[in-house]
């Protein structure tokens, strides 16, 4: 969904009307845009028991082919019985019919068993079952976002240090020992999509309707931005926080997905600095807390420490409170023996 430009007098038309706030009136406006949505294409689309009237079905002879077909697919949007895909080596999006569709994740790599294709209004479809969901972003065929900056920073001549009796002091004296190039990320990573006015941010209004309680209304709004680019971090990252609650397991998949294709814009061996001050940088950031914070709620002590050292290392000013977490695994403490599911920001995810 593309918001019109006009939308924030749509918010004052209606806070005229009703005497709302105007953040009140924001929400409304933004549920009901949502809410179109909200129809998937399991509801537009007629089943594909029996040719759909005005469908064009493939030929017999290739139907026939097609029954054996077996391709690798990209997931861009899952709804409720279908999944937006681009089979790999294939031109143009196609909807997938499954009853598996639920089960995977934008940005997952799929095994589609195709058992029919047909054409609905210029649009393409296909019906068949889904297997084998993995990460394996190389294979998305993404250009990596552009990294803006270079300059060397100084941290310890522009921050607070953080001394004794501290646990992080000594790592922060050396991570900050010396100037290190900072980065920061193309406006993508945060929903700032080419084309679309960037006063409105689909991911920033999922955020506040999550916040509203709406929250398959907001995971409609990330899915349609997911559709459009898959590398907009920030929309994994709030996916992840949308799960996090119920299933860190699902949750660390959304995650992940974000992390990793943040990570085609780092080379091999990066030791800059990706600070929470400029607010691209923030979805990567985001998504790094929650993969971390999942691996300590299943017990993955050692490699939550490690995610949580990194996010150090990439922003040793810790704007996010990863040092706390840091602290907790690198002396064992289990994630139910801490306060920090019981915070209840982001849904006890990490920082917004």
């Amino acid at each position: 969904m593309t918001i019109r430009r006009d939308f924030k007098n749509i918010i004052r038309d209606r806070k005229r009307s009703t005497g709302e706030s105007y953040s009140t009136a924001r929400i409304h406006v933004m549920r009901e845009q949502a809410e179109r949505l909200a129809p998937s294409t399991d509801q537009r689309v007629p089943q594909d028991a029996a040719a759909p009237s005005g469908a064009t079905e493939l030929s017999a002879a290739s139907a026939a082919e097609r029954l054996a077909e077996v391709v690798e697919a990209a997931v861009l949007k899952v709804n409720k019985r279908s999944v937006r895909v681009r089979i790999l080596g294939e031109l143009g999006q196609v909807t997938f019919r499954s009853v598996d569709a639920s089960d995977v994740v934008p940005g997952q790599i799929v095994t589609l068993t195709i058992e029919r294709r047909w054409q609905w209004r210029g649009d393409a479809y296909a019906s068949g079952s889904i297997a084998d969901a993995h990460i394996d972003v190389a294979k998305l065929g993404l250009d990596p976002l552009p990294l803006a900056g270079g300059h060397l920073e100084d941290l310890r001549s522009s921050t607070e240090p953080f001394r004794r009796p501290e646990p992080y002091a000594p790592l922060w004296q050396r991570l900050t020992a010396r100037p290190r190039p900072s980065f920061e990320f193309d406006g993508i990573a945060w929903g700032a999509l080419p084309g679309r006015d960037p006063e409105d941010n689909a991911t920033c209004d999922a955020a506040e309707l999550a916040g509203e309680g709406e929250l398959e209304l907001a995971r409609a709004l990330l899915m349609d931005v997911l559709a459009t680019d898959l590398r907009c971090i920030d929309a994994h990252a709030h996916l992840g926080n949308l799960e996090f609650a119920r299933s860190p397991e699902r949750a660390m998949i959304h995650y992940e997905i974000g992390m990793r294709i943040a990570e085609l814009s780092l080379p091999v061996g990066f030791d800059g600095l990706v600070t929470w001050g400029p607010i691209y940088n923030r979805p990567f950031l985001r998504c790094l807390h929650g993969y971390g914070l999942c691996l300590w709620r299943l017990g993955r002590l050692a490699q939550a420490q490690r995610v949580f050292m990194r996010m150090l290392a990439l922003n040793p000013s810790d704007n996010q409170g990863v040092r706390q977490c840091w602290d907790d695994v690198r002396n064992g403490r289990r994630w139910v023996d801490t306060a920090q599911n019981e915070s209840g920001e982001g849904v006890g995810g990490p920082a917004h």
